[in-house]
Parts: C-alpha cells; structure tokens; sequence
C-alpha cells in the first residue's frame, strides 16, 4: 500500500496557540447594556472642550454630571453641571443640551486597546520600572521571555513589528444634542472675564517715575537713557525723477531738437530734454525711426513725413550729423553708444 502524501509545512504560517484568541476582527459592546445602545453625542463650546483636553488622559477624574428634569406635559430637558476642578475655573459651570435629532442612524463611538499579552508585557514593564530597576535590564529581561525571532532573511529590509490593536465599537449614537451656557450671574462674569482676556493687549507702555539720583542736566543724556531702536531710513533717489509733461509738449521740445541735429541718441535726449527715457522712447516712436546700423547706429532721426513738416518753419535746416555726446552721463542709464552689426550665419 503507498504511503498517504505529505505535505510540507509553511513556516511563515505557523503561529502561536494564545495568537487565536487576539485576532484583529472588529469587537462589539455587550448587546445587553442599555446604555451604550442609546448613547448621546453632544456638540460643546470650544473652551470647554479644550480645558477638558488638558486633563491627564490615564487619570479616572469625575468632571460633571448630566441632570435630567421631566415635568408632567413639557418635553425631557437635559442639563449638565461641571465639578469645581482646576480645569473649570474660567469657564460656565452650568449648561443646557438642547436636542438637535432624537433618533440618529448609522453613528458609533469606536475604541482601540492593546491585546491582553502586549497589555500585560507593558504592565510588567512598568512595575519593574516602578521598583528601581534600569530600563536595560528590564528590556534583557523581556527579551529572554520572549520566543526566539527569525532574522531577515538576505534582500529584505527588518521592519519593526507593530503593536497589536484591538479595535471595538464602543457605543451607538441615537441622540445628538448641542450645549449651551446656561444664563446666569455666574455664566455671564464668566464670559465677561474671557472676552476682556482675548482683548487685552498683548503690548503695554510703561511709565517711567524714576531718574538718575544726579538727575539729566546734559541734553545728550537724554539719548543714552532713553535707547530707541530705529529702522534705517533708505535714501531715496530722487535724481531724475520729474513730473511727465503732457505728450503734446514733449512732442514740441523733439522737434526742436531735430531741427538743430538730424540724429539724436537717448542720452542726448535725455540731458536735454528732463523727462523718463520711458516716456521718450514712446513719443520717439511715435515720429522717429532708429538707426540700427551704419554710422549713426543707434540713433534716431525722424520720419520722413515729420521732417517735411519742420522745413515748413521758419528754421535753419538741421545739420547733417548725431548731436554730441552728453559730457556726465548717469550710472543706470543704459549704454546705447554700443555700435550693432549684422552677423550672417
């Protein structure tokens, strides 16, 4: 008779026997608490969810208890009243939860816990710390109680085990009420004494009542006892800066300068003429052509059509050369003496 077939074990699928009762499915509330079936969310101010943020989160620390008033034909009515704890100093200690929906679907309050192992392990850990023992040792110790791990095999990267969660639904949301500061004497000196706190300035002037014993007789005492920081002032340049003249004046002082000299340059323009280079290129353009090339590269003559209109006048005729050169020329200006080519690739 052959021998049945064997097969070989998977040793990634082997595990632990006490691993079957921590699986990671999802946990549930005990169906027969009334309590957490029929669980209220309620909606609070903003100060007082922040003071109850900075109570320690291990400590078991009674901060209220919710009131409940029934009267015969009127609706429920809840209220809830803060303990006088350090928390609570500043704030109202007296609220009305007024309901917002009576029956709320599809809403739950889940909770996460450490499985009961890893909750025990850390709870070992923790009494050891507590008796003065070195945390080294105690992390020797830990390690020779735990089962021995099979190293990385070669080509794969150690990553480090998570801490096994349990996670649980916690409760059911039905009910969904708003909190509101009851009024009162107490609610209103409260609120009062946080809004003059918001407001307050962060920045106060103090008074000086006091002098040197010698007193300040020397008016440059004055500078040394009273230190002020002040922000260095930027020299502004206000060389060239004038206000534009209307199009038709700047128009009129070019034509003057093209009916001494044919061709003109921006800085010769610009020492005679007190006006942004801006603004005279956009009139230039306007009557004037430039010269890219030649010999009067870079400069600019005018226009056909506006030169008939100059010999019109009264004038001399202008002279067949490029009006000489500015003797002081400004530092920003750009160079428009530089003679341009024609360059054939």
């Amino acid at each position: 008779m052959a021998d049945p077939m064997r097969i070989k074990p998977d040793p990634d699928a082997a595990f632990a026997e006490d691993e079957l009762d921590e699986s990671a499915d999802l946990g549930f509330y005990d169906p027969n608490d009334f309590p957490l079936k029929n669980a209220y969310l309620a909606r609070l101010p903003g100060y007082v969810w922040k003071a109850w943020a900075s109570l320690p989160d291990d400590a078991e620390i009674q901060i209220g208890k919710v009131r409940r008033i029934v009267q015969e034909g009127q609706p429920e009515k809840l209220q809830i009243l803060l303990d006088d704890i350090p928390q609570h100093y500043d704030i109202p200690k007296e609220y009305n939860l007024d309901m917002v929906d009576a029956n709320v679907n599809n809403t739950f309050i889940f909770g996460e816990h450490d499985h009961p192992s890893y909750a025990a392990k850390n709870k070992e850990r923790a009494e050891a710390l507590a008796q003065g023992i070195p945390a080294h040792l105690v992390r020797q110790q830990m390690k020779q109680s735990e089962p021995p791990q099979e190293r990385a095999k070669k080509g794969q990267q150690y990553t480090k085990k998570a801490i096994p969660k349990q996670t649980t639904i916690a409760a059911t949301i039905k009910r969904e009420v708003v909190a509101t500061p009851l009024e009162n004497p107490e609610t209103d000196y409260a609120l009062a004494a946080r809004g003059q706190k918001q407001t307050a300035p962060k920045h106060t002037v103090q008074v000086l009542d006091r002098l040197p014993p010698n007193g300040i007789t020397d008016p440059k005492g004055w500078e040394t006892f009273l230190r002020t920081t002040e922000a260095p002032s930027k020299a502004k340049k206000m060389d060239n800066k004038t206000a534009r003249w209307p199009e038709n004046q700047l128009l009129d002082e070019l034509a003057k300068c093209f009916s001494v000299y044919m061709y003109w340059s921006i800085k010769a323009l610009r020492s005679r003429i007190p006006q942004p280079e801006a603004f005279i290129r956009e009139c230039l353009d306007k009557i004037a052509v430039i010269h890219r090339t030649g010999t009067f590269a870079n400069h600019w003559s005018l226009k056909p059509e506006y030169q008939s209109m100059i010999s019109d006048k009264d004038l001399p005729a202008p002279t067949n050369e490029a009006a000489p050169k500015p003797e002081i020329a400004s530092e920003d200006e750009d160079d428009d003496d530089i003679k341009m080519e024609d360059v054939l690739f």
